[in-house]
């Protein structure tokens, strides 16, 4: 099989990630534009000042922060330039850690805060900083004990707060501002994967054997099958889902050399081009698919469901802009951030692709103006109000539904050094 090049997977990912926004807007006769100008999103935003409109800020994201139609809305509503560069997931930390002087803002997924925060390559910074973080924000970036909450691993509060503001209990300073968020769990080819697709278990059931697999990246694949050994009772671990410790780690690993020793395991997928084409070939049956690789491999004419609940839970994420320690142009990111956050345009472009802000009503009036993804059936009550429930839950389902949120493991020389060792033998 020919896998893509990297030039072409992030241009098949950048259109894949798009594919409902793009393809059916213009087949229904909707622009975002349109819905954006007729419930007002956009008047809440004058141009700035002189200066400020001199100002050009610069981010690195992944493809789907760095979407044109959003920096440039932002420019239209601010005067403020932002120059953004396309990175992937797993470049992310090294990325910042060699170029973060010449950059204001990282656009991460919360798990990689640690280690930047370390290096002192990113700053803390008020909450107060940001206006359109206050008590319409949902309630599970902003108390514990609520649906989503994790209280073993403090989570999403401890990614998003620094640690004297939990302490504290005043979460009132920000190591990064959650911008959108989602939820991790598998898939399967329909027709093709056997045994219980409602489980992780099928990923681990002898009848798809050869016919599984798990991506090539130690922190959130090692948290899926922690996820599936806690949730059946086959583990207790010592460590969060999130944060596992030396022998919790042993377990784990125990059970995934046992299974690719019994050849469970067709490949470990590395690049989004890669999932797709083994889904459009059904070589792979089942794995921790991501939702926008099943919807490209829906596409390309394979049946692949992305099972959005799973048994055992899902496993949270959150992105959002993290801060530079040596920017220049503080004030300008701080009205970048909060323009994010309270247009609701950012939210409404993720929101068709599944994904949440936790600004959900700056993103209603848009959303609900929208008929995009169900004829007749508004974005809104589709994807936020689980108006098809067996296609898309409510976003309160989603929440009750969490085994724990990703984050940056205190062990995770010892995650690496394993799963290295593991892939290779």
């Amino acid at each position: 099989m020919k896998h893509l090049s990297y030039e072409e997977m992030m241009a098949r990912r950048f259109a894949a990630d798009h594919e409902i926004s793009r393809r059916r807007l213009l087949g229904n006769g909707v622009k975002l534009g349109a819905a954006f100008a007729a419930v007002g999103a956009l008047g809440r935003f004058a141009a700035g000042d002189a200066a400020a409109q001199e100002v050009v800020l610069r981010e690195i994201g992944l493809s789907l922060t760095e979407d044109p139609r959003i920096l440039s809305q932002f420019q239209k509503d601010t005067g403020i330039k932002m120059e953004g560069n396309s990175q992937i997931l797993g470049n992310q930390i090294t990325f910042w850690l060699q170029n973060y002087k010449d950059y204001d803002v990282n656009q991460v997924n919360f798990n990689q805060h640690a280690p930047l925060l370390a290096q002192g390559a990113i700053q803390t910074f008020a909450t107060s900083d940001v206006p359109a973080w206050n008590d319409q924000v949902v309630e599970i970036f902003r108390k514990p004990d609520v649906p989503g909450y994790n209280a073993r691993s403090q989570w999403p509060l401890a990614g998003t707060y620094t640690k004297e503001a939990m302490e504290a209990k005043t979460y009132d300073t920000f190591i990064g501002t959650p911008t959108w968020f989602g939820f991790d769990a598998f898939g399967f080819l329909r027709g093709l994967a056997q045994g219980d697709v409602n489980s992780y278990g099928a990923i681990f059931d002898p009848a798809n054997k050869g016919h599984a697999t798990l991506l090539n990246e130690p922190i959130t694949s090692v948290m899926k099958v922690a996820t599936f050994l806690e949730g059946t009772d086959q583990a207790t671990f010592s460590g969060t889902l999130s944060n596992l410790t030396k022998d919790d780690l042993k377990i784990v690993f125990d059970f995934l050399t046992q299974k690719k020793q019994e050849g469970q395991f067709r490949l470990f997928w590395s690049d989004f081009g890669q999932l797709v084409d083994l889904l459009v070939a059904g070589e792979v049956w089942v794995g921790d698919f991501w939702a926008s690789a099943c919807a490209a491999a829906v596409a390309s004419g394979a049946d692949a469901v992305f099972v959005n609940n799973p048994t055992e839970g899902s496993n949270g994420w959150i992105q959002g802009p993290t801060v530079s320690s040596a920017t220049q142009h503080f004030p300008e990111v701080m009205q970048f951030i909060n323009w994010y956050l309270d247009s609701g345009v950012p939210g409404a472009i993720l929101g068709v692709q599944g994904y949440y802000s936790p600004r959900p009503d700056r993103v209603e009036p848009i959303l609900s103006q929208q008929q995009t993804t169900v004829e007749g059936i508004s974005d809104w009550d589709y994807w936020y109000m689980g108006a098809v429930p067996e296609s898309q839950p409510s976003l309160e389902d989603r929440l009750n539904h969490i085994a724990d949120w990703q984050a940056y493991p205190d062990e995770y020389e010892e995650y690496s050094r394993l799963w290295t060792a593991f892939t290779a033998a």
